[in-house]
């Protein structure tokens, strides 16, 4: 997974300057996303910045997409595989 590798460059450059930060965006309101329920772009670009100034390592937005993302986590593979998402 995505995350685990930046977890460990977060690790990997601890002691220097350089910030690595996963954001998990859930759908936005793209081209590519246009015929899916989204969010607003300028939703997760508020977001982002605000993560930014914080210092936090992982960032779902909007916000929501934490716990839908536990859930999926969570799932055994035989019940995930049945759902159309």
């Amino acid at each position: 997974m995505i995350t685990t590798y930046l977890q460990g460059l977060r690790h990997r450059f601890a002691a220097t300057p350089v910030r690595i930060v996963a954001i998990l965006p859930g759908m936005v309101d793209t081209k590519m996303t246009e015929s899916m329920p989204t969010g607003p772009l300028f939703v997760v670009a508020k977001d982002i910045v605000k993560a930014l100034s914080t210092g936090r390592d992982v960032v779902y937005t909007p916000w929501f997409w934490r716990y839908i993302m536990l859930i999926i986590r969570w799932l055994p593979w035989h019940v995930f595989k049945r759902l159309n998402i």
